[in-house]
């Protein structure tokens, strides 16, 4: 079997050694990009078995950026393999790498040999595990258990004993089986104790468990790990966030350096204040992390559609007769982010935006006019925020149904979200805007009729 390749590599010269080196390997195809962009396109009209990454890709998004985001809108499929290759070695970055769990991370200068040797590693693993791999492609998450399991029971090599009980754990933790998950990790950390991707499995598994003091308590050790500092003061603040600690939340994420607050962080602490009343704290912090990003279209415009988010939450909040100011500057800032813009999913956001600016200003036909193309209805890549947003607007236009269902469609997607911040936050949305359009109750009914 031929393997597809995706090298992502800002730096041309770069990228045409690895190409070179890639290429003596037998059996790969290999296509190199110089964006995440480019990669996306790509990934619209193919898959690719294997990517490898580059952690600094210019100004804009991070190689890890990149792969959270592919992920998160389906371009990637639950069995690509990640390769991340850094010269950065300062532990935030090494840590950041770890996060995303990739296959391979390899530190620049690295040898030829090393290179080779950890492709064939890979491909060798891929081989044994091709089965198991299509099955969760498939979404048969039981099937991809039940081969493991078999193999378990043959006897696994040597050589391939640790990912195999990586890749058991996750498929385990995703089966809703997190206490079986628990023993692995556990178990891995007993013969070592550094071992980054079990400690944050063992943490998602206690989380997901409801065993949050102990969950608390590790995350608090986790905190002096320069490794896992800044993930960790983002989960503690998440748990104070779903306790409605929020003045506990907001001291956590005090202690991520401005500069380093990741989207979905910032989108946490914005919310933090506003539950605190300290709106125009929330404002700033998002005008702030935006003009940061000036230069970075892709990072500017995230953020920009961020604080035009919260702009419409406060219209919504907002009598009637006070919400001209608010829609006017959401209005306005969909407009820049929304701009020269081509990604469909990009184009779903901007218009769905605009449709709910107009619907909070009571101008139904407007709200209408922005639902005509084609790609409104295609809900397969659109995030969990935009569909409660597509809810509302639904709603509003008197379709309770599909408001319902696009309600529904957010909390599913957000349960398979690997970011806890990211969670949190929309699971907030979510929850207001089920109390908004009435459909809490109904929901509540259904789990227990259920």
């Amino acid at each position: 079997m031929e393997f597809r390749i995706a090298i992502v590599e800002d730096n041309s010269t770069a990228r045409t050694a690895l190409r070179g080196h890639l290429m003596s390997i037998a059996n790969l195809a290999v296509s190199s990009f110089a964006s995440g962009y480019e990669l996306k396109g790509a990934l619209k009209k193919q898959h690719f078995e294997l990517l490898v990454m580059d952690y600094h890709l210019g100004q804009g998004k991070n190689g890890v950026e990149w792969i959270q985001s592919l992920r998160e809108s389906g371009y990637i499929r639950p069995s690509t393999g990640i390769i991340f290759l850094t010269s950065d070695g300062i532990p935030q970055t090494i840590g950041r790498i770890m996060d995303i769990q990739p296959d391979v991370l390899l530190i620049k200068p690295y040898t030829i040999a090393s290179l080779s040797r950890q492709i064939n590693q890979y491909l060798h693993y891929r081989d044994y595990v091709k089965n198991v791999l299509h099955a969760l492609d498939n979404k048969e998450v039981g099937r991809a258990i039940s081969i493991i399991q078999a193999k378990i029971k043959e006897g696994v090599p040597a050589r391939l004993v640790a990912d195999i009980r990586r890749l058991y754990a996750k498929l385990l933790f995703e089966s809703g089986d997190p206490l079986r998950a628990l023993n692995i990790y556990e178990d891995v950390l007993a013969h070592s104790d550094k071992v980054l991707w079990a400690q944050w499995g063992k943490i998602k598994c206690q989380y997901a468990a409801g065993h949050w003091p102990h969950c608390q308590s590790q995350l608090s050790e986790m905190v002096n790990s320069s490794l896992a500092r800044d993930k960790a003061f983002e989960w503690l603040a998440s748990l104070s966030f779903e306790q409605n600690a929020f003045d506990d939340a907001e001291k956590y994420l005090d202690q991520i350096k401005f500069s380093e607050l990741s989207l979905p962080a910032a989108k946490l602490k914005s919310l933090t204040f506003q539950k605190q009343d300290k709106v125009i704290d929330a404002i700033d912090l998002l005008q702030k992390k935006r003009a940061m990003h000036r230069s970075a279209k892709d990072r500017f415009n995230d953020f920009t559609f961020e604080l035009a988010e919260f702009y419409l939450m406060l219209a919504e909040a907002s009598p009637e007769t006070n919400r001209t100011e608010s829609l006017a500057q959401a209005r306005k800032l969909v407009g820049i982010a929304g701009r020269s813009q081509g990604d469909h999913q990009v184009l779903q956001k901007r218009d769905y935006l605009l449709a709910y600016s107009a619907v909070l200003d009571n101008d139904l036909d407007k709200a209408t006019h922005f639902l005509e193309p084609e790609y409104i209805d295609n809900y397969h890549r659109t995030e969990p925020s935009t569909l409660v947003i597509a809810a509302k607007v639904h709603h509003g236009l008197g379709d309770e149904r599909k408001a319902g269902e696009l309600l529904l469609m957010a909390k599913e997607k957000n349960a398979e979200l690997q970011t806890i911040s990211e969670q949190v936050t929309n699971e907030s949305l979510i929850f207001t805007g089920g109390k908004t359009l009435g459909l809490n109750q109904e929901q509540a009914i259904a789990i227990n009729d259920t």
